[in-house]
């Protein structure tokens, strides 16, 4: 309707649709993209004697058109050792399905990512895995040093790194992973 009042030469629209070009060309030529944050508490997921740390924390994620910066701040975790930490396609911590959520089949683990083909799985495209970085190194991996159980990391992947908007990441749940792969922690980001 703005626009129709706006073409018509509407007097009293004038203001506004004066206005409202004028915030859309900003937003439009915006050097700064907008961005959205998210927290996720990070409570124990799982059960059984593999899951003797239970761990727990707080995971902030910004997302914006271009990037995904994930920071996590985690406790309870086993000392000097590492594992990982991912986005993973589910809306909820209840159990391994809620988890998976509509991943794609070519989603490794259920990772957040958009594969090329989502019916075939290509683990060297996901960019929450060890294969994706030239350096062979894990991107979402957190440390801890020898005698404590603390680890704070952060994590930045592009939109070409996820090939899919950034911002389709928002609501989806973290998952902490033991040192052996096991999932031993689960926050929903809002």
């Amino acid at each position: 309707a703005l626009v129709h009042h706006c073409i018509r030469g509407d007097r009293k629209m004038l203001r506004e649709c004066v206005l409202s070009l004028l915030l859309a060309q900003a937003y439009a030529f915006s050097s700064t993209p907008l961005s959205t944050t998210q927290t996720a508490e990070i409570m124990p997921f799982g059960v059984g004697d593999e899951h003797v740390h239970h761990p727990n924390g707080t995971v902030s994620v910004t997302v914006s058109d271009a990037e995904l910066t994930l920071h996590a701040m985690l406790e309870n975790l086993p000392a000097n050792e590492s594992g990982g930490i991912h986005i993973h396609y589910g809306f909820a911590c209840d159990n391994e399905t809620t988890v998976k959520g509509d991943a794609p089949a070519g989603a490794n683990k259920g990772h957040y990512y958009v594969p090329s083909d989502p019916a075939v799985l290509d683990a060297s495209e996901d960019p929450w895995g060890a294969s994706f970085f030239s350096d062979g190194q894990a991107n979402a991996v957190w440390h801890t040093p020898a005698g404590s159980t603390v680890a704070d990391l952060t994590v930045v992947l592009s939109a070409s790194d996820l090939n899919v908007n950034p911002m389709t990441a928002l609501d989806r749940v973290v998952i902490v992973h033991a040192p052996g792969g096991a999932k031993i922690g689960c926050g929903v980001l809002a």
